[in-house]
């Protein structure tokens, strides 16, 4: 446990913007940057964790996404948990942020074991003394033409923006311009249903 939770702080603090692993140099550190694993974050003395648990004995292999509140005396809400999504075959990346307005979870799934079902990413707000999902939606390739690879979330700096931001295979519902990367930008996400604004990029 004392282990965990230094591993935890680590991934909070974003040393190196996901435990483990060796940065990138040259060209590749901006999107390596957007694209590394936020799994924990600290919100009014509580930390919270997004991981993926494999279902016990199912073939193949499914993966249940769950938020974490650690119980720890600085958390006022106390330990728990809540299953997200739940996704077959593929294991799910999986990133979270938040401040005191919710949190934002964002991770990719697959909803059937065909070869031919897309890879799709689902953004949710979960209140973080509930732990109740507010608002879950989603980033997908139109017509199911191409996979949703990652998407890392964020909080803007003026607190209530949140933008997912990753790479993709085809093109995503709305988006703007064109390439294998993308972000997408939601105005009032903690207080609305606004839709986003997609950007995509080489």
């Amino acid at each position: 446990m004392r282990f965990f939770k230094k591993a935890v702080c680590l991934c909070v603090v974003g040393l190196l913007g996901a435990c483990g692993g060796e940065g990138p140099s040259g060209q590749e550190d901006s999107l390596a940057q957007q694209e590394s694993k936020a799994t924990s974050v600290s919100i009014q003395g509580c930390i919270f964790s997004i991981t993926a648990y494999p279902q016990t004995g199912v073939t193949p292999p499914a993966y249940d996404v769950k938020l974490i509140r650690q119980p720890i005396p600085s958390c006022p809400y106390g330990g728990g948990l809540v299953t997200l999504g739940t996704s077959v075959v593929h294991e799910p990346t999986r990133t979270v942020a938040g401040n005191a307005l919710g949190i934002a979870t964002a991770f990719t799934k697959k909803t059937s074991v065909s070869g031919s079902a897309p890879i799709t990413v689902t953004v949710q707000h979960v209140d973080p003394a509930t732990l109740t999902i507010v608002r879950s939606t989603g980033l997908a390739v139109y017509l199911g033409e191409g996979n949703v690879e990652s998407g890392t979330v964020a909080v803007a700096a003026d607190g209530t923006t949140v933008t997912v931001s990753g790479s993709k295979t085809g093109v995503l519902l709305g988006e703007t311009g064109s390439g294998s990367h993308y972000t997408a930008t939601y105005p009032d996400f903690f207080t609305s249903t606004t839709a986003p604004s997609i950007a995509a990029f080489p």
